[in-house]
């Protein structure tokens, strides 16, 4: 058994993943998240809380989520008061055929404190061939915008009673007009990010895994459900997680490590760590 685990990582290390979670067609899935952050060594931002909920309707041809997310961030001494966020995204796919989808997803973003990406809008459309992705991001702020390209390959694997699934995920993105404002013109024009996401399952139990690598920022995350949106690079990123089923509910706990930079005021040596517990019931 383990030598077969450790041949399959290997395989999807090579090759990815058509979808790093497993289809759930016919069903409705509610999920509910809280995540705590910590901002080690942030001249902005001391420890946070953030609160999700999604609607996952997955049924023939068409797939819906509806994703809403609260976070509630201390700030530093300095600052004039807590950062307040709220996000509300949505995504469509639409299976034209078996090797065929488009993809469309949105995010609107309320922050009560950078009033530079306050009222943003991030728009994304993708084309799904069997097991490789394209999407495009439009990112729309006050004074700037981002392009983001994502390109996402892989390969479903199954191993007597082990199933594997991850994924290999490139981003370009761009950014326009950065200059014309404080909070965007000491970022780069261009970033360049690798991703690489394992998830094996055994029995009920599921483990994931997963690393950025390379510089991002304003980077649109989790296939067009979530978005960074403030002016930190992120260089690094690490991620593990555990899962276990319960009948019809999955209980999860994620733990993800970063590295970062607040641009505007030059910080390079953030951490920022995220504890995640997560609650999916499915009907």
């Amino acid at each position: 058994m383990k030598l077969t685990i450790i041949f399959a990582l290997f395989t999807l290390c090579v090759y990815g993943e058509i979808d790093e979670h497993h289809e759930h067609l016919g069903t409705m899935q509610l999920k509910l998240n809280y995540e705590y952050l910590d901002f080690e060594n942030s001249k902005q931002k001391d420890e946070g809380r953030r609160f999700g909920v999604e609607i996952d309707h997955h049924e023939e041809a068409h797939h819906a989520q509806l994703y809403l997310e609260h976070t509630d961030t201390q700030t530093q001494k300095h600052v004039p008061k807590d950062l307040l966020v709220n996000k509300i995204a949505l995504k469509y796919q639409y299976q034209i055929d078996k090797k065929n989808s488009l993809i469309f997803s949105y995010i609107h973003i309320n922050d009560n404190l950078m009033d530079e990406v306050d009222d943003g809008n991030i728009y994304g459309l993708g084309y799904k061939y069997k097991s490789l992705t394209l999407t495009q991001y439009l990112s729309q702020y006050k004074n700037f915008s981002t392009y983001q390209t994502d390109l996402k390959w892989g390969l479903k694997k199954e191993f007597s009673d082990v199933h594997l699934m991850g994924a290999v995920i490139g981003k370009y993105i761009y950014l326009q007009d950065r200059e014309s404002n404080n909070f965007s013109k000491k970022a780069e024009g261009n970033y360049y990010t690798l991703g690489l996401k394992l998830h094996a399952d055994y029995e009920g139990w599921h483990v994931g895994s997963g690393m950025y690598v390379g510089d991002r920022i304003f980077a649109v995350m989790n296939d067009g459900l979530r978005v960074q949106h403030h002016a930190m690079e992120f260089s690094q990123t690490y991620m593990f997680s555990v899962s276990k089923e319960l009948g019809d509910t999955l209980v999860s706990l994620r733990y993800i490590k970063q590295n970062a930079k607040e641009v505007p005021i030059g910080n390079d040596n953030v951490k920022v760590t995220n504890i995640s517990l997560g609650l999916e019931y499915r009907f």
